[in-house]
């Protein structure tokens, strides 16, 4: 079996298990618990360096479905190796999506997290959307709870003439980020990225200060992505890949 074959099928398991809610069985959160300042983000950083404190059990189940997985772990821009972390309880969301307007093909994914772990409600940290104008272009993501209460995810996109690979992180005091291809955006100004090769492997962005979380529907949001007129204008270049 081919090790892309292998990403295709552990991403389908892991798209399933996001959507299911990647969580710890201990207990859940307070409402004082997600009111994080520099105190209880300390009183957490302590947590982890007690070992005492760690879910044992789920370091295990890390350890063996790493070793399992490996080289799927080893194919994002970062090793996801295991590590033990105290108990936590924690849901995180990975919604892959797609835009499509005649030729025109974005790829995107929602990145967030579930108000609290028996909640339906996903709040979206990043939507991050890449113009392919290609249908068939692939994309891989992986979402992480383990850094709770922080939320990380990484992954890549494949366009014809180059490739992008992400990190993100966001801080529950409001700060987050997105490094893709060496380039930082700080989405404290907007959490919404859209991103466009360009035929010479350079790229070009816009970052837009809106969300998912902004709309009844995810529809409307797309709606107002493609309404957009900075977008627009940068549609029309010449220097987009086709």
């Amino acid at each position: 079996m081919t090790k892309k074959l292998l990403i295709i099928m552990f991403l389908g398991i892991l798209f399933h298990s996001c959507q299911e809610r990647e969580k710890s069985n201990s207990v859940s959160q307070t409402d004082d618990e997600k009111k994080w300042d520099i105190e209880k983000l300390n009183d957490r950083a302590v947590q982890h360096l007690d070992t005492t404190k760690w879910d044992i059990k789920l370091f295990n189940q890390d350890i063996e479905t790493y070793n399992e997985y490996f080289e799927i772990f080893q194919s994002y821009p970062l090793n996801k190796s295991p590590f033990p972390v105290a108990e936590y309880d924690y849901a995180v969301s990975s919604i892959p999506f797609s835009i499509e307007i005649d030729s025109i093909v974005f790829k995107g994914v929602r990145i967030g997290e579930y108000e609290n772990p028996e909640s339906e409600k996903i709040i979206d940290k990043l939507t991050l959307l890449i113009l392919t104008n290609d249908k068939n272009s692939e994309e891989t993501t992986l979402v992480d709870s383990r850094n709770y209460p922080y939320l990380t995810a990484q992954g890549t996109f494949e366009v014809r003439n180059n490739e992008f690979d992400w990190v993100f992180s966001a801080s529950p005091d409001g700060y987050s980020t997105l490094l893709l291809n060496m380039k930082l955006f700080d989405l404290r100004f907007g959490e919404t990225i859209i991103i466009y090769p360009q035929t010479d492997k350079s790229f070009l962005y816009e970052q837009l200060k809106d969300s998912p979380n902004n709309y009844e529907n995810f529809e409307d949001f797309k709606n107002s992505i493609m309404n957009n007129q900075k977008v627009n204008r940068q549609l029309i270049s010449r220097k987009n890949i086709k």
